[in-house]
Order: structure tokens, then sequence, then C-alpha cells
């Protein structure tokens, strides 16, 4: 599970683009992306991994 969070949802677009050249089609992990004020006001992007290995 990835959650995304973005200061500017102007650039959903972009991260999109970053995300398929990342992430292999055939295992892409759920997503949520949403739009928030981020800890510092440089900051993009934040992101929330959580991965289990079987």
């Amino acid at each position: 599970m990835c959650q995304i969070y973005l200061s500017d949802m102007g650039n959903f677009a972009a991260m999109n683009d970053v995300w398929n050249a990342w992430v292999a089609q055939d295992h892409a992990p759920p997503r949520a992306t949403v739009h928030a004020r981020l800890a510092k006001p440089e900051w993009l992007v934040e992101m929330v991994v959580t991965a289990a290995q079987n």
C-alpha cells in the first residue's frame, strides 16, 4: 500500500508519470493520493509505503 500526499494537485499528472516509470505495471501496489499541507513548505510530495513479504 502506498499513500501519496501532494502539496499541489496540479502535480498529479507528473507524479503519475514518475510512478508509472518506477513501479512495474503488473506489480503495482494499491495506492491513494490526496492533497495535503506538508510539514515543510518546500516539499512537493510525501509518501508512506507499507510492504510485507511472505
